[in-house]
């Protein structure tokens, strides 16, 4: 028997079930009865056992162990708590991030340090992607255009998405339609949402990237992806290439929504009809809100609740889905 893991040898493990079988036992009875051990060892083993709360030896004539229910529950109580507290110490070790991500800013723009690096070749653009994935903590963002990802994009994207998404991060992606429909892909994505990834789906043209937290990866050639990437590191860039994310993605639809759509009507009350109605003709709010008789604030209220159910980013778009939905 070894429970060495709370700092228990097999050696002490043997001396404290003889006096466990032998309560009231003396030290001196259990060199006599232990012929095999060495004297010597068995006492330091008895000091031990001491230390760890075992064995009760303040009277060496009369040595009683310590009900194991107790004694070994209370060694396991303290291995624990050592191992929350070294849990803490290494997960405090992440507020050096951005300390050391200053340095590393710091160190690019003195040693001129690519702010667009090409690199060329699948394979090597997968490990980068991986390397990337694997050091990410804030987000991924993701676009996929054209048709279902190959077998081994497939197999890269699962690894770092499910490890990221493992992690707390947020990892947000849009694929076109014509991804949708192959087997081995269908699953990915919903293995993809099953862990927490907000999939979404659009039939607009976008431009094939990936961006973990400040660098993005986007394609040397936009039609010919098999030819390398491009890592862009400059702030500026990346600042725009989120904001283009943002536009493509507020424009999507959820994964679930695009492949089991609601064929339910919404009920609607006469006023927020009456608010869709408006909505693309008024040029003011206060126009619009005066035409069907309400207050401006209660207007603008209707207004902003209607947008989010219909998921538009503007007013014209909400009322054409409005119309597309048989909302009016």
């Amino acid at each position: 028997m070894d429970i060495a893991v709370i700092g228990v040898s097999a050696e002490a493990v043997e001396i404290y079930r003889y006096f466990l079988r032998h309560p009231g036992d003396s030290v001196g009875s259990a060199r006599q009865r232990l012929a095999d051990a060495d004297p010597e060892r068995i006492q330091a083993v008895v000091e031990e056992l001491g230390l760890l709360g075992l064995l009760d030896i303040k009277d060496r004539h009369r040595v009683v162990a310590t009900e194991p229910r107790v004694g070994i529950e209370r060694l396991i109580e303290k291995r624990l708590d050592e191992l929350n507290m070294e849990i803490r110490r290494v997960l405090e070790t992440r507020d050096v991030i951005a300390t050391l991500e200053e340095d590393l800013r710091g160190g690019e723009s003195s040693h001129g340090v690519l702010a667009i690096e090409r690199v060329e070749g699948l394979d090597e653009v997968r490990r980068r992607i991986d390397d990337l994935g694997f050091f990410c903590y804030e987000q991924t963002l993701a676009l996929h255009p054209g048709g279902p990802l190959s077998p081994g994009a497939i197999e890269t994207g699962r690894v770092v998405a499910t490890r990221n998404l493992r992690r707390g991060l947020a990892v947000r992606e849009v694929y076109h339609p014509t991804a949708l429909g192959n087997p081995l892909m269908d699953s990915y994505l919903r293995d993809l949402a099953s862990l927490g990834a907000q999939i979404r789906i659009t039939e607009a043209q976008m431009d094939r990237m990936v961006i973990f937290d400040s660098v993005a990866v986007v394609a040397i050639h936009p039609k010919e992806s098999h030819r390398g990437a491009l890592l862009v590191r400059e702030p500026g860039l990346v600042s725009q290439l989120i904001t283009y994310f943002d536009g493509v993605w507020n424009d999507a639809v959820d994964l679930r929504n695009f492949t089991e759509p609601s064929t339910e009507v919404p009920q609607l009350s006469e006023l927020e009809r009456r608010v869709l109605s408006v909505m693309a003709t008024a040029d003011k709010d206060e126009v619009a809100a005066r035409e069907i008789d309400v207050s401006v604030r209660t207007y603008r209220r209707y207004v902003a609740d209607l947008m989010a159910r219909l998921g538009a980013v503007n007013r014209f778009q909400a009322a054409l889905r409005a119309k597309e939905e048989n909302w009016i």
